[in-house]
């Protein structure tokens, strides 16, 4: 494992006015020929190392703590790929950044395009590997706004594509999953639907007034449920919770095992927090000492990013990076358990780019010990260069309250965890699969 700073300061700034944090994890299988990831979270303003921490990381937190404070993680995506978590846009989390640096989806798809080009730079041993990039949730702009800017330029010979998933794509979109998927989870009483529906809300943009006083009935409605998996446990320790009240959802039995993961961890991100301010950690970790104490994600980015672009459909950027690929490849994921970036959303966007599927809506599975093969979601390809897959009770995150959301939607779109964490063995069977020869 490797970790330390990519210099992505532009031309005229002088070196190391902007240093992208970086924790590099080499594949615990073949890493001399297995890909090499680059994942980040999404926000925007959230750090990649809460994606290491808390989902596909080679470790996970601990409440209590041991000689590390880490437990090892079964369903890290290290296992078959070289996995490298960064914190951008830079200011996030270790990262360091130029006082005033005016945040946006064009400054971040630069700098990241310098870090992927840094770090192949510096880890020269890697510059032949098959390369794709992966995030989630405002990772739907992130990763197709990159992705376009490294067809374009034609500098990363080995780039192969992108996974991102539940993005954010639209918010209209995504306004409207929100909303439905609690209908379809039977949440919300008919005849308030039946108002969100006359009243045109599905595709009011910004909100009608009449709209915000619909959705501000369904939030006090929803307001005892995780918004990000809808089914899944919240952190309900107080003094984890910063004065936020919280439910804690009972065990419950499914056919075929525990219904949540059995190391699933409503308060992990807290505990992550603690380890990655220790200083042993931050001395070990090659963190320069002017760096901020880490954070999940920056307020102040989150707040200041530029709302033009966190408004702005990603779907003619779609268009874009599909027209220059040739042999790369792309999937979006999906969680249904998600109301946040939900299944509902992206089929509104996936559906309406005209693309002929070539298998439409087919399952996949995983294995089990003791039920055999289980329906873990749906997959639909459109040729070889683009798939949409879901991935059945799979959430965007497990930890957040419902009033944290709604502030957060309030200053930007705070999204953070998705799939691998409430899913964690689909997602790395999934990941397995699209990685592969044969996909």
């Amino acid at each position: 494992m490797f970790s330390g700073y990519i210099d992505v300061s532009e031309t005229n700034e002088p070196a190391g006015t902007r240093k992208m944090f970086y924790f590099f994890a080499e594949s615990q299988r073949a890493p001399e020929t297995d890909p090499v990831l680059l994942w980040t979270n999404g926000g925007p303003g959230c750090s990649g190392l809460g994606g290491m921490m808390t989902e596909m990381g080679p470790f996970r937190p601990t409440k209590t703590g041991n000689a590390t404070g880490l437990k090892m993680n079964d369903f890290s995506w290290n296992k078959i790929a070289n996995m490298v978590f960064i914190e951008q846009p830079v200011g996030v989390g270790f990262s360091l950044a130029p006082k005033g640096l005016k945040y946006g989806d064009e400054q971040a798809a630069t700098d990241n395009h310098r870090f992927v080009k840094g770090f192949f730079k510096k880890f020269a041993n890697y510059a032949a590997s098959d390369f794709y990039i992966t995030s989630e949730s405002y990772g739907g702009h992130y990763i197709p706004t990159l992705a376009r800017k490294i067809l374009q330029s034609r500098d990363v010979p080995n780039f192969r594509g992108a996974a991102v998933g539940n993005p954010l794509t639209w918010m209209p979109y995504r306004n409207y999953g929100q909303y439905g998927t609690a209908h379809g989870h039977q949440l919300l009483p008919k005849p308030l639907w039946d108002k969100y529906e006359a009243a045109g809300c599905r595709t009011s943009f910004p909100a009608s007034d009449a709209c915000n006083e619909i959705t501000g009935q369904m939030d006090s409605i929803l307001g005892g449920f995780d918004p990000y998996a809808l089914d899944f446990p919240t952190c309900n320790v107080q003094e984890l919770a910063s004065g936020r009240q919280e439910r804690f959802m009972l065990m419950r039995k499914i056919k075929g095992g525990e219904y949540f993961p059995e190391d699933y961890e409503a308060c992990a991100s807290n505990w992550g927090n603690e380890y990655l301010n220790r200083g042993d950690v931050r001395k070990a970790m090659h963190v320069d000492p002017s760096a901020a104490s880490w954070s999940m994600c920056n307020g102040a980015i989150n707040m200041g990013y530029n709302k033009t672009d966190t408004n702005a459909p990603m779907m003619p950027v779609w268009k874009d990076v599909l027209a220059l690929a040739s042999k790369e490849k792309f999937m979006v994921y999906s969680g249904d358990d998600d109301s946040i970036c939900a299944t509902l959303g992206s089929q509104q966007w996936v559906w309406s780019f005209g693309l002929k599927p070539t298998s439409t809506w087919e399952p996949w599975t995983i294995s089990t010990d003791d039920d055999g093969d289980q329906v873990a979601g749906f997959l639909t390809k459109f040729g070889s260069k683009f798939a949409f897959a879901t991935v059945h009770g799979a959430g965007h995150m497990g930890k957040f309250s419902y009033a944290f959301f709604l502030f957060l939607i309030a200053t930007v779109n705070g999204y953070f965890f998705s799939v691998p964490q409430t899913r964690p063995r689909q997602a790395l069977e999934l990941l397995t699969s699209f990685l592969s020869s044969d996909w």
